[in-house]
């Protein structure tokens, strides 16, 4: 029996959550530009798990011709994967307007990067994935590239000077939109 249609939908309505959060985030955000300063690096960070939540959702797809059956500990895992893209989106933005009274950059700096921790561990899942699921090779080109997309946001999480944590950002948007490219060409 195949069960990607249970999959599929559930995956999907997690992933919705997800895409509606980080919407949200972006109104509550532009409601609050006249009495709160806004800050550009949530911002790409938010640009980043949008596209990173587009391209999941359209990988997706491709599971059935992957494996046409799932067993309930691999569902579980790739529910787990994205619960964590979910929760990613779910700290890296303000969802009311009082939780960033000081601005965006504070509110970023004690609370939202932690949405990068998240998306982390949504990587590194994806990493898993990547080699059990798609019998990747370890060692090649791809493992190299998601090990420095998994390192930068826990970087960017653990530096607390402004100016690097605002050049890690800069680096990782330009290689995230690369990443994308190749993978959906693929």
């Amino acid at each position: 029996m195949n069960n990607f249609p249970v999959i599929a939908t559930v995956l999907s309505m997690v992933l919705g959550l997800s895409v509606t959060r980080l919407l949200l985030g972006l109104v509550t955000i532009f409601r609050i530009r006249r009495t709160s300063s806004i800050d550009w690096v949530p911002l790409v960070w938010a640009l980043v798990l949008f596209i990173t939540q587009l391209e999941y959702w359209w990988s997706i797809n491709q599971l059935p011709s992957i494996k046409p059956t799932y067993s309930f500990p691999e569902f579980a895992f790739l529910v787990l994967l994205t619960l964590m893209l979910f929760l990613s989106t779910a700290l890296l933005l303000p969802s009311r307007g009082e939780d960033e009274q000081e601005g965006l950059r504070s509110y970023f700096e004690k609370d939202g990067r932690f949405g990068l921790l998240a998306f982390a561990a949504f990587l590194t899942l994806g990493f898993v994935v990547n080699i059990f699921f798609l019998n990747s090779p370890i060692a090649s080109g791809w493992a190299y590239s998601d090990v420095v997309m998994i390192v930068v946001p826990i970087a960017t999480f653990v530096i607390r000077s402004r100016r690097v944590y605002a050049a890690l950002t800069m680096l990782y948007l330009p290689f995230a939109m690369f990443d994308t490219a190749i993978s959906l060409a693929s």
